[in-house]
């Protein structure tokens, strides 16, 4: 069907621009294609250098998580965040570790069942849908994964969704900027899509609610929103 008016043709062009920027992530994401791309992502997230590296445990302070809170890892990975969430929310918390990886969500589980974990709840996502159930958590927390996202607006739409009325969510991700080493500029650049002030619109626009920003490391930083 051809489209003769120039209303209409304005019309195609946007929705063909749309949809060819609507992936957003494919370059951050090459490397996680096949199963053995993923089992060599695997061992850095869980290197035990990582705990110095990331310091879980005072970020998780700095966020503020309290007792008796439920916490979404969404991306959890291979759940290096888990046992630390665990102690956090102690054992009248409950926390969703959501990936959308099969063999991710595997060694999670089974670092959960070696801990002895009870209040933990596993959770396979999809390509635009966080797929946790509605009002259910305190706190979203995405950690190195937001950069990862290829749907932001259809996928923090669904975080939104999750997440309680005056909840929190915590994203926390790699500066662009070259005064912010951590990695070199070609990968900064087709890694790390945008900076900080880039992706906090982006969430402000799926409807959370700035709250505050600040440094975790010398080169992430901290956006915290509301609901």
């Amino acid at each position: 069907m051809r489209i003769h008016t120039v209303a209409g043709a304005l019309l195609v062009a946007t929705a063909l621009s749309t949809t060819a920027l609507a992936q957003v992530a494919e370059k951050a994401n090459a490397g996680y294609k096949t199963e053995q791309d993923r089992a060599r992502v695997a061992i850095n997230l869980d290197n035990p250098d990582r705990v110095e590296r990331q310091k879980p445990v005072e970020l998780l302070e700095a966020i503020g998580v309290r007792p008796g809170e439920t916490i979404a890892d969404i991306g959890t990975g291979v759940g290096f965040m888990l046992p630390y969430m665990i102690d956090a929310v102690g054992p009248s918390g409950h926390v969703y570790a959501e990936d959308i990886q099969d063999d991710f969500l595997a060694e999670a589980k089974e670092k959960a069942e070696a801990g002895g974990w009870k209040n933990i709840t596993f959770v396979k996502g999809g390509e635009n849908d966080v797929k946790l159930p509605a009002n259910s958590v305190d706190l979203a927390f995405i950690l190195d994964v937001y950069h990862h996202i290829n749907y932001p607006d259809k996928t923090m739409a669904t975080v939104l969704r999750a997440v309680k009325p005056g909840g929190r969510l915590a994203v926390i991700d790699f500066y662009r900027s070259r005064e912010h080493p951590r990695m070199s500029e070609e990968r900064r650049e087709n890694h790390i899509r945008l900076d900080r002030d880039g992706f906090r619109k982006e969430i402000e626009a799926a409807g959370f609610k700035f709250d505050r920003t600040f440094d975790h490391l010398p080169y992430q930083y901290v956006l915290m929103f509301k609901k």
